[in-house]
C-alpha cells in the first residue's frame, strides 16, 4: 500500500474535484439530489439471527450509502435485511445519507478523522487512495469465484484510479455508459444509416441539416461541461486510450485529436444551431427533444427524460455507441463505476467482503433499474428491463463486450477538473473561430502535463 503526503488543503481540494468528476462522468449517485443543505441521515439496524460460535457475539458492520432518497433507502434497507437473514452471524448497521455527494463526503471525513468511519462506503473519490482510507481488495477479488462475471471494463476503469500500483479499491456494481442519442426516425426518413463510423456521423450531420426548417444534424455542448464531452469524443475518434505517454507527455494534442476538433467544432452554426455556443446539458437535451437536432452525445442517465419527451415512442429515438475510431475499434471513456468499498480501518474485512459480493450477485439488477445504471455483474444483464429496451441493451452490450476499449481518464489528478474548466472558454473561442483547434489542444496538453508532474513528484 502506497501513501502520499499531502497538505489538508490539497486533500480537501481533491475531495471536491474528484466528486465533480464522478458526477460529470456517469456516476448516478447524485442524480435527483440537488440539495445543498446539510444531510439528515436515515438509518436502519436489524438484529436477526444467531450469535457466532467463537465469541458469542455477532460481527457488526457499518455501511453508509451516499445520496439517498426515500426509494433508495427502502432499497438499501431491503438489501441489508435480506443479507442478515442469510448471514445470521453478521449484523449490518445501515446509514443512508441524503443530499448531495459533498454532504456525504464531509460527514465521512469527520467520522474518519475521529476514528469512527464505517466499514463500507459506496461513493469513491480518488483522494481516498492518497489518504490511505481504503483497503485494496485484490487478494479478495482474485480468489473470488465470481470475479470472471464482473465486466472487465469496469474493473479496468477502477484500477485506473491508482495509476501507480493499479490496485483495486472497490468492487464495481454499476456503470453509466456514454452514448450517441439519435433521431432514428429522421435517419429513416432520409435513408441514412446509424452512424457507425465518424465519417458516417459527419455525412449524416450535413444531410440532416435544413436551416429553412430550423433543423440541424447535431448539437455541440459549448457551455458548462463542454471540455468533458470533447475529451470523450476526440479520444473515441483517435482511438488513443492513454492520456499520457510513459514519459509523462499528454496525448490530448495528438494530430488525430486535432483533426477531430477541427471537423467537429467547424460544424458550429453550419450543421448545428447558433445557440450551441453556451449550451449546457439542459439546453442540449431540449434541442434534441424539441425536434431541432438529430444527434447528441450524453450518458444513459438521460434515457428517462428522452423517453418522456417522446412518449415512449421508440421509433423516434434511440441510442447507439460512439462511432468507430480511426484505428478500427470502439473507444469508450473510462467512466469510474459505482463501487462498494471497505475502509482500511475496518476490523471485520472478511465479513465486509461477504456483504460486498452478496450485494453484487443478488441485487445488481434491482440496483441498476433503480439508479439507471448498467450492472457490472454479467448474470444481471439478462434482466427484462435491459433486454427489452433497445438503448439499454445497447449500453449493456457495449459495457460487457471484450472488444470495447476504455480510456484511462486521469481522475486521480487533483487538478484534472480545474484544467477542464480552464478549457471551456477556449473551446468557445475555437467555435467562434478566434482560436485554432491546435492552439487549444496544445494549451490543454501543457496544463495536463503540469498536473501530472505535480502528482508524480508528490508520490
Amino acid at each position: 500500500m502506497f501513501k502520499r503526503k499531502k497538505s489538508w488543503a490539497l486533500v480537501m481540494a481533491s475531495v471536491m474535484l474528484a466528486g465533480g468528476v464522478l458526477s460529470g462522468c456517469g456516476s448516478s449517485n447524485n442524480n435527483n439530489n440537488s440539495s445543498n443543505t446539510s444531510p439528515q441521515p436515515s438509518s436502519s439496524t436489524s438484529d436477526s439471527g444467531t450469535e457466532t460460535k467463537d465469541s458469542g457475539k455477532k460481527t457488526t458492520l457499518t455501511f453508509w450509502a451516499a445520496a439517498t432518497t426515500p426509494d433508495r433507502d427502502v432499497f438499501w434497507q431491503k438489501v441489508t435485511k435480506e443479507f442478515m437473514a442469510e448471514h445470521p452471524n453478521i449484523k449490518i448497521e445501515y446509514l443512508g445519507v441524503p443530499g448531495d455527494l459533498n454532504g456525504y463526503i464531509q460527514k465521512l471525513n469527520v467520522a474518519i478523522a475521529a476514528g469512527q468511519g464505517p466499514d463500507l462506503i459506496n461513493n469513491f473519490t480518488s483522494d481516498f487512495i492518497a489518504r490511505d482510507v481504503l483497503e485494496p481488495i485484490d487478494s479478495y477479488f482474485d480468489s473470488w469465484e465470481g470475479k470472471d462475471k464482473i465486466t472487465t471494463g469496469s474493473v479496468t476503469s477502477m484500477r485506473a484510479a491508482d495509476p501507480v500500483d493499479k490496485k483495486l479499491y472497490g468492487l464495481p456494481y454499476g456503470v453509466l455508459p456514454w452514448m450517441e442519442w439519435i433521431r432514428s426516425d429522421w435517419l429513416k426518413e432520409s435513408n441514412l444509416p446509424n452512424p457507425d463510423t465518424w465519417d458516417q456521423f459527419f455525412d449524416n450531420a450535413q444531410k440532416l441539416t435544413d436551416k429553412s426548417k430550423d433543423r440541424y444534424g447535431y448539437s455541440i455542448r459549448g457551455g458548462a461541461g463542454s471540455a468533458t464531452s470533447l475529451e470523450y469524443l476526440m479520444y473515441s475518434y483517435s482511438g488513443i486510450t492513454n492520456y499520457f505517454t510513459p514519459e509523462g507527455k499528454a496525448t490530448i494534442n495528438d494530430p488525430l485529436n486535432v483533426e477531430f476538433l477541427e471537423k467537429y467544432l467547424s460544424g458550429y452554426n453550419v450543421n448545428t444551431p447558433e445557440d450551441d455556443l453556451n449550451k449546457g446539458w439542459t439546453e442540449l437535451a431540449a434541442s434534441f427533444q424539441s425536434g431541432k437536432v438529430g444527434m447528441i452525445f450524453h450518458n444513459l442517465g438521460s434515457a428517462s427524460a428522452h423517453s418522456k419527451a417522446f412518449n415512449d415512442d421508440l421509433t423516434k429515438f434511440t441510442a447507439v455507441p460512439f462511432p468507430m475510431g480511426a484505428k478500427g475499434y470502439r473507444v469508450h471513456p473510462g467512466v469510474t463505476p459505482s463501487v462498494m468499498m471497505m475502509t482500511k480501518n475496518s476490523e471485520n474485512k472478511e465479513a465486509a467482503w461477504e456483504f460486498m459480493t452478496y450485494f453484487v450477485t443478488h441485487n445488481d439488477s434491482e440496483y441498476g433499474e433503480l439508479y439507471g445504471e448498467i450492472p457490472t455483474y454479467l448474470d444481471a444483464l439478462d434482466a427484462d428491463w435491459i433486454v427489452n429496451v433497445p438503448y439499454v441493451k445497447t449500453g449493456a452490450d457495449l459495457m460487457s463486450s471484450p472488444d470495447t476499449k476504455f480510456t484511462d481518464n486521469p481522475v486521480y489528478l487533483p487538478g484534472y477538473n480545474k484544467v477542464q474548466t480552464n478549457m471551456e472558454p477556449m473551446i468557445q473561442k475555437v467555435m467562434a473561430k478566434k482560436m485554432s483547434a491546435k492552439e487549444l489542444l496544445d494549451e490543454w496538453a501543457k496544463q495536463l502535463e503540469k498536473e501530472k508532474a505535480s502528482f508524480d513528484s508528490s508520490k
